[in-house]
């Protein structure tokens, strides 16, 4: 990855809240190539804003928001996402916790996997929350998932492949193309069957 794509993916993290704001400050203490990427003034803008100012996220996607390829980005992030689903990377209640903040900030394709995290899901303990829980307890509130799991396996799957195709595609943040049949977008169409099957 250049060196502009791995400056634009940190700007991206942090204005999608992926990292924090200290964690944005000290990357951007360390890589002085964004001097070199985007020129001084825009390098001594980022330098001095007050990062500890309660308003900083605000002012820095300000500053930020105009060199971020959301288009490109969102998409690899909504990927990524199904893409755990599917191979089990991370916390189902996590992920369907992150699918479902997507689809309420526009991505209406997402909205089974988002649905389903609503419908009971977002009541079960995180799997980071284990030993805060009797075993047992957590297990069987967990149950749900060992049912639920192969439906949104299918689902991500299903995503994925429009993704790949080029059916499904981000443009920018929050809005995408959808070349897919009126068949295909079931998820929208025709809810009510992808619950009963």
């Amino acid at each position: 990855m250049s060196n502009e794509k791995n400056i634009q993916k940190q700007f991206y993290k942090i204005y999608k809240g992926l990292i924090s704001v200290l964690e944005f400050e000290d990357w951007l203490y360390n890589t002085p190539e964004i001097e070199k990427v985007y020129g001084a003034d825009f390098y001594f803008k980022l330098l001095d804003l007050n990062y500890k100012s309660r308003h900083i996220k605000n002012e820095l996607e300000k500053v930020i928001e105009n060199k971020i390829p959301f288009g490109e980005f969102e998409q690899m992030h909504i990927v990524s996402l199904l893409e755990n689903i599917i191979s089990e990377k991370g916390d189902l209640v996590e992920l369907l916790e992150q699918v479902y903040e997507e689809y309420c900030r526009g991505y209406s394709f997402l909205r089974y996997l988002g649905l389903n995290y609503v419908t009971g899901i977002d009541n079960l303990p995180k799997l980071h929350q284990k030993e805060k829980w009797d075993k047992n307890e957590f297990n069987s509130k967990r149950e749900i998932l060992k049912n639920i799991k192969p439906k949104m396996v299918n689902e991500a799957r299903r995503l994925l492949s429009f993704f790949q195709d080029g059916t499904l595609r981000i443009t920018v943040e929050n809005e995408y193309i959808d070349y897919r049949s009126e068949e295909e977008k079931i998820e929208l169409n025709n809810i009510e069957k992808m619950f009963n099957d």
